[in-house]
């Protein structure tokens, strides 16, 4: 392995595996040349002057040397496009898909890619072509995916406030059709980017988030303009790419020595709404395990929400035995009579919608001496809430208040939550 390993390469893709001997490769990010649209001015290159089944022969070769120096855990990601030719779409994506299943790839994922600022083509009898195809391979089934670090939190309806349960923690599921704007020439400063389709740096950074984290290897054979490796490198990743045009690695160069410290100072600004997340995966907890019980409450037979006095909610640190479960929650009930069977009734419960759709494993303790309560008690402040509004606290409770407040005042918690609905609209 090269001494110098990790930067920017001239080197024909074919010939990667000289460079990387060993499997050392997290995730491969690239778009390869375009098939006899775009003459790159390099004798034997990749794509104009060849057949079509050469171009494919050619790709096959450059991606099944990647595959072997790729990790088991990692993943290619393939920007490419279909084309005209003699009247008719070619299907490159997919034909390129088969092509390199043939060494070991596999096809996890087809994203659209909706960009804007492109090189358009449209003639009499088409339409404007605007989008181009991400095709998401992988090595093995047990690759790298950390789809909670591109979860939406920010944007969720005002609806999460009363319905926790049927919201993500960490946040909104992205779609596989993701809209990023291609940068203009030159938009990188000082007329940086001159390369035929330059990958927007956002879209860029989302699948490193997506498949890597710091330290990590990201490749890229055919550089280009190095989009994907200054971003690994903005993202303290290590980077190798190889690629032929001088001009293209000379400008990398200039650029990564021109913006490098202060690109690496704005990822760790964005490594702060990392923070955000977590706050907001606690709360959306924090609301499900204060709303679980006022569910639970208003399915009781009326016979047996006499008998319940008060409930106290609090969150363990216990991790959850049960599948699907993200917490486990203890709720210690107080009651009015201690020979009955509302345990069963809160047991069947459980174990049917709509609460076994919480991602709740409730531990629940039932007894009927207030000493027994008062001691289960956190110390610290108390917050009283209704049994019928779980995302504000009615008031602070005091102890004194137990045989005095109202019949609604059921719930008892250590969780402070004070939400507006308007607040969010």
């Amino acid at each position: 392995m090269k001494k110098n390993l990790f930067s920017l390469h001239k080197l024909d893709a074919r010939k990667i595996s000289k460079l990387i001997s060993e499997p050392i490769v997290d995730v491969t990010i690239t778009s390869p040349p375009y098939f006899n649209l775009k003459d790159y001015g390099f004798n034997k290159q990749i794509g104009f002057g060849q057949t079509y089944e050469d171009y494919l022969e050619d790709l096959k070769l450059v991606f099944k040397n990647i595959y072997e120096c790729t990790k088991d855990t990692g993943t290619l990601w393939v920007i490419i496009d279909a084309y005209r030719k003699v009247g008719e779409v070619v299907p490159l994506p997919f034909d390129f898909s088969n092509k390199i299943k043939e060494v070991g790839w596999k096809l996890q994922e087809i994203i659209i890619w909706g960009k804007d600022r492109t090189v358009p083509w449209a003639h009499r009898g088409q339409m404007r072509n605007s989008f181009e195809y991400i095709l998401v391979f992988s090595k093995s089934t047990n690759y790298k995916f950390y789809i909670d670090k591109i979860r939406d939190f920010q944007s969720l309806k005002k609806w999460w406030v009363k319905y926790p349960e049927r919201y993500n923690p960490r946040g909104k599921t992205p779609e596989a059709i993701w809209n990023f704007d291609i940068p203009t020439q030159g938009s990188w400063g000082n007329g940086y980017i001159k390369h035929f389709c330059p990958l927007p740096e956002e879209m860029v950074a989302q699948i490193i988030k997506l498949t890597t984290k710091e330290g990590d290897v990201v490749l890229d054979p055919f550089s280009g303009s190095g989009t994907v490796l200054s971003k690994a490198d903005n993202m303290k990743r290590k980077y190798i790419g190889t690629e032929l045009n001088s001009e293209y690695i000379q400008m990398f160069q200039k650029y990564l020595e021109c913006t490098g410290k202060d690109k690496r100072r704005e990822y760790e600004a964005e490594n702060k709404v990392l923070l955000k997340q977590n706050e907001f995966e606690k709360l959306i907890l924090e609301l499900r395990a204060l709303k679980y019980i006022k569910v639970a409450f208003s399915r009781l037979a009326p016979n047996d929400k006499i008998l319940i006095n008060k409930i106290f909610v609090k969150i363990s640190d216990r991790i959850p035995q049960k599948r699907n479960c993200l917490i486990t929650v203890n709720y210690i009930i107080l009651i009015n009579d201690k020979n009955n069977n509302i345990k069963n009734s809160f047991d069947e419960l459980c174990y049917k919608p709509p609460l076994s759709k919480f991602g709740i494993e409730p531990i629940f303790t039932f007894t009927s001496n207030l000493s027994t309560f008062i001691s289960s008690l956190s110390n610290g402040p108390l917050f009283l809430y209704t049994n019928r509004i779980t995302h504000k606290f009615r008031k602070i409770f005091r102890l004194e208040d137990i045989n005095i407040s109202s019949k609604s005042d059921i719930i008892i918690s250590n969780i402070k939550i004070e939400l507006n609905e308007k607040d969010f609209e």
